[in-house]
């Protein structure tokens, strides 16, 4: 997924070029495919997310596409955003005569 370079997790900075996607909505309780219920988590924290379950772990939401809200065990709310897309820089190339 172009979106994330990193696992969403809060704090984790592990690349996402190896990460798995995740489901935000379960795929299985009808989430969808699509880039406003996806994102990149590295396998610790997609099994994490998904062993211990919305009821006893981690919860999670989408505000809007790349938007992570994250409940931890406690109640603490985090949110995480995909980074800023890197602007093209033109280059001016002279001709050489």
């Amino acid at each position: 997924m172009h979106r994330d370079r990193t696992c969403r997790f809060p704090g984790c900075a592990r690349i996402a070029k190896h990460a798995d996607v995740d489901h935000t909505k379960d795929w299985q309780h009808g989430g969808k495919t699509t880039p406003d219920n996806l994102a990149c988590l590295c396998r610790h924290h997609h099994t994490l997310k998904h062993r211990l379950g919305p009821d006893e772990g981690w919860k999670v939401r989408q505000l809007e596409p790349g938007v992570l809200e994250w409940t931890d065990p406690q109640g603490q709310i985090r949110t995480t955003e995909p980074p800023p897309v890197p602007n093209a820089t033109l280059v001016a190339v002279r001709n050489a005569r």
